[in-house]
Order: structure tokens, then C-alpha cells, then sequence
């Protein structure tokens, strides 16, 4: 009994340390006590779920995804915010379709969650955008393309003398259309990169 209050009261201190270390932004330090931990108690959950918030502000998105995966399976009510920061690892990590999974779990485990719904919400619309964008561009190339059809169409009937002309006046037509077609792949690049930018609101809120 002494042993194990003993080994207890260690556990609880290096999470204290860890958590101190953490506060103070030192993420590398504050997962050493973290790993400590798990090397003797590798399913102590607050330890693991730590250790993924730790992960997740170092940038090692995988490493924190497997955390938070471990830290969810385990009994505690640390389960359901695992959950959430899973989400949103996955999403910083450029896979949305597990955000959104990740997001629906925590929202089944607690319906309430007003964070994990509204970025579940966020992530939907972004899709939303990304497709209307690319739609949008699909369309607009489209038109591009049946506006020099047409063109090409009417010039067949020109007189030889102005053949010439007319070559000139489609090799015009075709850079203004690739300059189009360039304008807009380039805001559609834009605005994909903006949206991977614009990250779900709160990110890491639940870290104790």
C-alpha cells in the first residue's frame, strides 16, 4: 500500500512538473515528464492526453494524433476532450475527413460540446467553399473554352487576305485566355491556402 501511494504521489508530481513546463512553454521539457510517466504507466491517460497537447504545440501532429487516440480509449473523463484535440490535430495535419470524425465523436459523447460543433461547422463550410470554388472555376474555364471554339468557328470563313489578321487576333484571344484561366487558378490557390490558414476556433482549449 505504501508502494503504490508512493509510486502515486511521483505520478502526480511529474504531471505538477510537466504541467509547470507546459505553462511555461517549454513543450519539450514538459513531454519528458510526460514519457516518464508513460514508461511506467503507459495507459495513464492524463499523462497521455498531456503528452499529445505537448506534441500538438511542438507541431508533431502524429505523434500527437496517436496520443490523443490512446488518451480517447482509455476510462476517464479526459475521453471525450481527447476526442476534440484529436479533431483538431487531424485538421492542422491537412486531413479533414478525420477532423470531422474526430469532431461528430467528442459531439456523441457530449452534445453540449459548443467548441467541437462549431469547428465541425467551420470545417463543413470550408468544403462547402472549396467546392463552389472549384465549380466556379470549372465553369468559367468551360465558357473559356466554348468562347474560342466560336471564334475559331468564325474565322474559317475570312477572306485570304485576312487570314494573317485573324491569326494574330486568336494568338490575342488565346494568351488573354490563358491569362484568365492563370488569374483564376491562381485565386483558387489563394484561397485554398487561406482556408487551410484559417483554423478551427479554439484549437487546444481543453489541456487540463
Amino acid at each position: 500500500m505504501l508502494t503504490f501511494t508512493a509510486a502515486q504521489a511521483g505520478v502526480r508530481g511529474q504531471l505538477r512538473q510537466g504541467g509547470q513546463f507546459y505553462e511555461d512553454q517549454k513543450y519539450g521539457s514538459a513531454l519528458n515528464s510526460y514519457n516518464e510517466i508513460l514508461k511506467e504507466y503507459p495507459t495513464n491517460q492524463r499523462a497521455l492526453f498531456n503528452a499529445g497537447n505537448a506534441y500538438y504545440r511542438l507541431n508533431e501532429y502524429t505523434q500527437a494524433e496517436e496520443m490523443y487516440k490512446k488518451a480517447a480509449a482509455q476510462t476517464g473523463d479526459l475521453s471525450q476532450s481527447a476526442l476534440f484535440n484529436l479533431g483538431n490535430a487531424y485538421y492542422r495535419a491537412g486531413d479533414s475527413q478525420k477532423a470531422i470524425e474526430s469532431y461528430q465523436a467528442a459531439i456523441v459523447q457530449n452534445p453540449q460540446d459548443k467548441e467541437a460543433i462549431h469547428n465541425l461547422q467551420l470545417i463543413l463550410q470550408q468544403q462547402q467553399q472549396q467546392n463552389q470554388d472549384n465549380q466556379n472555376n470549372q465553369d468559367n474555364q468551360d465558357q473559356n473554352s466554348d468562347n474560342q471554339n466560336q471564334q475559331n468557328d468564325n474565322n474559317k470563313g475570312q477572306a485570304p487576305q485576312n487570314q494573317q489578321q485573324s491569326q494574330q487576333q486568336n494568338g490575342q484571344l488565346d494568351k488573354e485566355a490563358a491569362d484568365r484561366v492563370m488569374a483564376m487558378a491562381k485565386e483558387n490557390e489563394y484561397r485554398r491556402t487561406g482556408s487551410s490558414n484559417r483554423q478551427p476556433d479554439p484549437t487546444v482549449e481543453k489541456d487540463w
